[in-house]
């Protein structure tokens, strides 16, 4: 009897170690000091908090229990930070700087650092394009022209965020980073005013043209891992159901297609830094 009860609690020790998280996390932004973070996951259509911590002389910590691997978003009160983060057994580290974010320690953090760090990278080439075309208009070049010039440029960062995204994600169909990466590309490019305004219309018809045809070139690809992954599998006949409305072979549903991420930013081109989120202004 003793021994069976000692595997039984060892079989739960193990399990609980299984599925438990734990983040440190470290930020030298000095406004950030006193302020509540919380860590958020989606569930369904909506955000559930995981669990919330005071910044004190620039250190945090997260911990709790999850019943799968899952990516979550640090937030500051309501607003996300855009710093997602893989709860996966292991010890995670975080560094939430003005000029750095970073999380590590696991390896499909590894993994997800590596891809975002790529991402914003290519996010502010939108804002140096945007800036770039100001300092003409404002120096007298004609606007038509300018702009004109400047939408190839901003095409052509497209072009490399639709090879990142495709290589992350094919190369990640049967772990959580998949999903994640194919859910996350759909919402940042449907996102309204994604772009600056004077190029945002532009863009956004090139969404149009371009995503449905990538969401089909995934999908033809994908694992059966990736296609029964729940968000993913919801997602795929929505969408199907919605190409059919507008090809005129089917009527239209009686619900809209849902937000299935949680991790799109409000109309923003670049991400904010902590410190801007905190209301610091940035360092030059």
């Amino acid at each position: 009897m003793n021994k069976v009860l000692y595997a039984l609690l060892t079989l739960a020790a193990f399990t609980s170690c299984a599925n438990s998280f734990n983040i440190q996390g470290t930020s030298n932004v000095s406004s950030l000091d006193g302020r509540k973070l919380y860590l958020k996951t989606d569930q369904g259509d909506s955000l559930i908090n995981l669990d919330s911590c005071d910044v004190v002389h620039g250190q945090f910590s997260f911990h709790g229990t999850i019943d799968s691997v899952k990516v979550a978003q640090v937030f500051m009160d309501d607003v996300n930070l855009q710093f997602p983060v893989v709860l996966e057994k292991g010890d995670i580290t975080l560094r939430l700087d003005n000029t750095q974010q970073r999380v590590s320690g696991t390896p499909l953090n590894d993994k997800l650092n590596d891809f975002w760090t790529k991402f914003t990278q290519l996010r502010n080439q939108y804002v140096e394009i945007d800036h770039e075309e100001s300092a003409a208009i404002l120096n007298g070049h004609d606007e038509e022209t300018v702009n004109a010039r400047l939408i190839k440029k901003a095409l052509g960062v497209y072009a490399k965020g639709d090879r990142l995204f495709t290589k992350f994600i094919t190369e990640n169909f049967d772990n959580i980073l998949g999903p994640w990466g194919f859910l996350t590309r759909i919402t940042y490019d449907t996102t309204p005013n994604a772009f600056p305004v004077w190029m945002n219309d532009y863009m956004y018809a090139n969404v149009v043209n371009q995503l449905p045809s990538w969401i089909e070139y995934i999908m033809a690809k994908a694992t059966d891992t990736f296609k029964q992954n729940p968000q993913v599998k919801a997602f795929y006949a929505d969408f199907q159901q919605a190409q059919k409305e507008m090809n005129g072979t089917a009527d239209p549903a009686a619900t809209a297609i849902p937000d299935t991420t949680g991790t799109a930013p409000t109309a923003a081109v670049a991400p904010p830094t902590p410190a801007q989120m905190a209301g610091e202004p940035a360092r030059r």
